[in-house]
């Protein structure tokens, strides 16, 4: 039996319809979103539908447009001293405001009830239960499927999913909501490695790679443009301060703490070990030495590395692929720019929040019990499943 969505509105004061989803609205997406609650409580779930399908599509338009605002003023300015830092600092966040209010008008104010709405996928349980309500199931399982992911404790979506998945026969015309992210693309590479396809393991992970980094730098613009979503979002208070560059830290120390949750985006969606990107380079070396791609292999365990230092068994495998190149490849660009930034943030972050503090939280992110791979060139047939111990 299907488990009924109960859902508390919080804050809201045709026929079915196609919606364009590439199209930005009129309205803005809380608008579209209070809009959809409405019907939703009179329990008209066709209006429910088009219109949070129409808030959907609005949020990630503006989320693009703001990523590409923010880039497209960042390309130039220099922050080779104080004065040229804060000259770009100031002209970047002037540009990137025009730019959004040229494309959407007056900034949103969303209250914390909206903002934490759509980062759990809430919107989706109501689009689920209104597509079951008008007969399309298929369309309810992708939403369901959508809140799950984001809310993976929720017995009653994961009781809905289990419905869905029971009734439905062909989901080829099934509607994507959300592109696969790296996550997504984690696990199929993780299924592939399972199962011994180590060409498949390795194309996924390299996209699961490639999205990872996309991911997180979206999830910085974010946070140094002020539109990061998070819970509990409160600015400090100033009126203590005594001096500007007091206040300037204060303010700039809530862009660094966001930034720093940035780095752990999929640390709390995973049942691993070690943290997501550490995991995800360590799978991928070993399925480009699979696949003999030792070139790939070495670039991504000299990429683990300078995530963890010092760690013997991918020394050993570092050692082995230099070993069978007879040279030493190039740094892969796209994640050595990625984790020299890292390393800068948590060197700004130690310096606001102090050296004992950040030992503290790293050595938090250290307890972890750590799955053995052995050394590659000492492998053999019953030695070859990597992390074999952490499942």
């Amino acid at each position: 039996m299907l488990l009924l969505l109960i859902a508390v509105l919080l804050e809201p004061s045709e026929s079915q319809l196609v919606v364009d989803h590439s199209i930005p609205s009129k309205d803005d997406y809380l608008q579209l979103y209070q809009t959809s609650l409405v019907h939703y409580r009179n329990s008209d779930y066709q209006r429910t539908q088009y219109f949070t399908e129409l808030a959907l599509a609005d949020k990630r338009y503006r989320d693009v447009m703001l990523v590409k605002c923010f880039q497209r003023c960042s390309e130039e300015g220099s922050q080779s001293s104080q004065q040229l830092f804060f000259l770009s600092l100031v002209t970047g966040e002037k540009c990137t405001r025009k730019c959004m209010k040229n494309l959407f008008g007056q900034p949103l104010q969303l209250p914390l009830w909206a903002i934490k709405d759509f980062k759990t996928r809430k919107p989706f349980s109501f689009l689920q239960f209104s597509y079951y309500q008008i007969g399309d199931l298929t369309s309810a399982y992708e939403a369901a499927l959508v809140n799950l992911k984001y809310n993976q404790d929720s017995e009653m979506m994961q009781g809905n999913v289990n419905f869905y998945g029971r009734k439905i026969r062909d989901l080829s015309g099934m509607l994507r909501h959300e592109q696969p992210d790296s996550l997504d693309k984690f696990n199929m590479g993780v299924k592939s490695y399972t199962n011994m396809d180590y060409a498949g393991a390795s194309q996924h992970l390299d996209s699961a790679l490639i999205l990872y980094v996309e991911e997180v730098t979206k999830c910085k613009i974010l946070c140094a443009t002020g539109y990061d979503e998070f819970e509990g979002k409160v600015l400090p208070d100033l009126n203590d301060t005594s001096t500007f560059q007091d206040q300037f830290v204060k303010l700039y120390h809530k862009v660094m703490e966001c930034r720093y949750r940035c780095l752990g985006k999929f640390d709390k969606m995973t049942d691993l070990r070690e943290d997501y990107l550490p995991q995800l380079l360590n799978y991928l070396q070993f399925s480009a030495f699979q696949t003999k791609d030792l070139e790939f292999a070495y670039q991504i365990a000299a990429a683990y590395l300078t995530l963890n230092p010092g760690d013997q068994t991918m020394t050993n495998n570092l050692k082995y692929y230099t070993e069978q190149l007879g040279t030493v490849p190039d740094q892969l660009t796209i994640l050595s720019s990625l984790i020299e930034e890292n390393s800068l943030d948590m060197e700004v972050l130690s310096a606001i929040v102090g050296k004992k503090e950040m030992r503290k939280r790293l050595k938090d992110k250290q307890d972890y019990m750590l799955g053995d791979m052995g050394l590659i060139s000492e492998l053999n047939a019953d030695k070859n499943i990597l992390w074999r111990n952490s499942y």
